[in-house]
């Protein structure tokens, strides 16, 4: 037999082979005792082909699994000064979020910056102070409305000192909500979130243009920074192999203007050039306008969410986003024992962005709304959009 033959008929068994092995190892209930192979008969007729359709987890018509994950992106949270003086005047510390709540509960998660530390031992309640402090009894209202994501790095992260950092953190520790952008040193601080939804990893890792509230002068251990681009690769490199998708966000640019400064474009589009799949923004507390850059869409601020900056029809006005994505490959609930391809082959399958539905806002004594046909059309000409849903 001629060697070009040889190896053409003994790699493919090779390769074979190797499935069944990692099935073994991957699930061994299935094989019970060296003897008991009419356990798993059920699942496979005990044939190459089968084994190999297990591990890559194809349903029994042999059509490849999908899944997909939905999740909201908000811009500014701020449950202090006069958001914490309407809730507590409503005795309802939800009270902020009930006119979005529908839409809030219809996603897998959520994602928001939150631009208010926690201040346990005094509140900032009312009043127009630029030091942000909310109570700890306010963060479980970000759970009841499906927030399990958080940007916290931002120019108000240490208005409360480092108590107030390790205050927050602690309290979204405690209802199980994930942050980024925080940390007891820049290793944590450049740390990303992975949020898990229906077999699709999704990564997120956050930085601010400034660590305290003094437009970026003053530098800490503790807060991620834009201009630290080093960092910013080598966290997005890092996950190539753990996240099915990649979500840069950044606290920055000038506030109460239409388009990004030199800072945020720079920092985006580095974020794109190492490999994110979307870049999301904060800060200026206006809707900013968006980009798409090398095919992946940068949004350079979503305006605010929950806010109190009542005095201007633009700082009343923000846009969220309705994220959906898809994966190939993933446990098929309908194949009993499906393998997921992303475990068997040790590298991930990266997610498809199916859509971005823009829902603009208005926001109202604290609690944002839906904005009416009429209101999004305003809002999205602001920033010269026409469409309501973006696609790849």
């Amino acid at each position: 037999m001629k060697s070009s033959t040889f190896l053409k008929i003994f790699i493919p068994l090779l390769c074979m082979v190797a499935v069944v092995i990692t099935i073994y190892h991957k699930f061994p209930s299935l094989f019970g005792s060296r003897t008991s192979v009419s356990k798993f008969s059920d699942i496979t007729d005990g044939s190459l082909q089968n084994y190999y359709n297990l591990a890559q987890g194809l349903n029994p018509r042999g059509s490849t699994a999908t899944t997909s994950a939905v999740f909201l992106a908000v811009g500014d949270i701020m449950l202090s000064r006069n958001v914490a003086a309407a809730a507590n005047k409503a005795g309802d510390v939800d009270y902020p979020f009930y006119k979005m709540s529908d839409i809030l509960k219809s996603t897998d998660f959520n994602f928001a910056n939150l631009e208010s530390p926690v201040s346990p031992a005094k509140p900032v309640v009312g009043g127009s102070s630029l030091i942000f402090g909310a109570a700890t009894s306010s963060m479980p209202a970000l759970l009841d409305f499906n927030f399990k994501i958080l940007n916290l790095a931002n120019n108000h992260s240490f208005d409360q000192g480092l108590n107030g950092i390790d205050a927050t953190r602690a309290a979204l520790d405690s209802l199980n909500i994930l942050h980024e952008g925080t940390g007891d040193n820049l290793d944590q601080a450049w740390t990303p979130a992975v949020v898990a939804s229906n077999g699709i990893k999704i990564c997120f890792i956050g930085a601010s243009f400034s660590s305290v509230n003094d437009g970026g002068k003053t530098t800490n251990n503790y807060v991620a920074r834009i201009e630290d681009v080093g960092r910013l690769k080598s966290a997005i490199l890092n996950l190539k192999s753990v996240c099915n998708f990649i979500v840069v966000t950044m606290h920055a640019g000038t506030e109460y203007t239409r388009t990004p400064n030199a800072a945020q474009t720079a920092f985006a589009h580095a974020a794109i050039d190492d490999g994110a799949d979307m870049v999301i923004g904060a800060h200026p507390h206006w809707v900013q306008t968006v980009e798409k850059y090398q095919g992946k869409y940068i949004f350079y601020s979503l305006g605010n969410f929950i806010f109190d900056q009542a005095w201007s029809q633009d700082t009343k006005e923000g846009l969220t986003l309705k994220i959906t994505l898809s994966k190939l490959g993933s446990k098929n609930p309908q194949t009993p024992g499906a393998a997921n391809l992303d475990d068997l082959q040790g590298s991930r399958i990266p997610a498809k962005l199916e859509s971005i539905e823009l829902l603009p806002v208005i926001i109202e004594n604290s609690q944002p709304r839906p904005a009416t046909a009429d209101e999004a059309k305003k809002i999205l000409n602001k920033i010269n959009q026409v469409d309501t849903i973006l696609y790849p």
